[in-house]
């Protein structure tokens, strides 16, 4: 067997605020072709580890390699163009714009920087064009390219930001809680989506749906009280008894 590429790879962070350590000496690694989930109940810590892989966060101790790139000191911006992408828990599209703009926005931004900064001829975004087309068309959103965002059902808006973060061409894609707040009919496509991309890249969702996380997830750490207490597939997360006592209190 192959033995599979580590993308992104944390090793001992940890962060405080205040007294209180929220990310405690974790270490933990993402591999390509894999969807790993980080697990646990609400102030375990997962959100705080995301925001230090994605660097919106400063880690106090530790270090986060991206391939064979130390990216520690790295900025938001500079990890985002380096190929890790996240899509929000809160919608973070602009509701304004049609479906292709902001999908065009993505592309354009991961290519050229900032796309507010000047203007271009219309023949210098063709490129980013192309590629956003062929994401919406990926997610089945070019049939409501054009409209606007506000018009859309919520559960297309969270296809809209996956469509978005596969514009920004990331080796890595970072799901915060992709199907909160969707109907089950919702929560299906966008399980769909999601399985139909765990061979091209390495995702790593923060997911509350444990069914869920069951259903899609090659590896899943669980965290609590800021560190990890358990890692493994599916199965070995269901038999292990730390597993229960700190997230289903059993």
């Amino acid at each position: 067997m192959t033995e599979r590429q580590i993308v992104l790879q944390a090793d001992r962070l940890s962060k405080r605020f205040g007294g209180n350590t929220v990310v405690n000496q974790v270490s933990i690694s993402f591999t390509r072709g894999r969807l790993h989930s980080i697990l646990g109940p609400n102030g375990a810590g997962k959100t705080t580890l995301f925001n230090l892989l994605t660097k919106d966060l400063t880690p106090d101790a530790g270090a986060i390699r991206l391939g064979d790139r130390d990216i520690t000191s790295a900025t938001p911006d500079q990890v985002a163009m380096l190929g890790v992408a996240r899509s929000y828990q809160i919608s973070s599209v602009f509701l304004e714009m049609s479906v292709r703009e902001n999908v065009w926005i993505a592309a354009y931004r991961a290519r050229r920087g900032n796309p507010f900064s000047f203007w271009r001829r219309a023949a210098a975004f063709s490129q980013p064009i192309d590629l956003a087309n062929a994401c919406l068309q990926r997610l089945d959103l070019l049939r409501i390219a054009d409209a606007p965002v506000k018009e859309l059902s919520y559960g297309d808006q969270r296809l809209l930001e996956i469509s978005v973060t596969l514009a920004c061409a990331p080796d890595v894609i970072l799901l915060d809680e992709p199907t909160a707040g969707l109907s089950g009919k919702e929560t299906a496509r966008v399980k769909q989506v999601i399985r139909s991309l765990k061979d091209e890249f390495s995702i790593i969702m923060i997911e509350h749906n444990v069914g869920i996380v069951m259903d899609l997830s090659d590896e899943i750490t669980v965290m609590n009280r800021g560190a990890v207490v358990a890692h493994g597939g599916p199965d070995d997360i269901r038999a292990n008894r730390d597993v229960r006592e700190a997230y289903f209190g059993r």
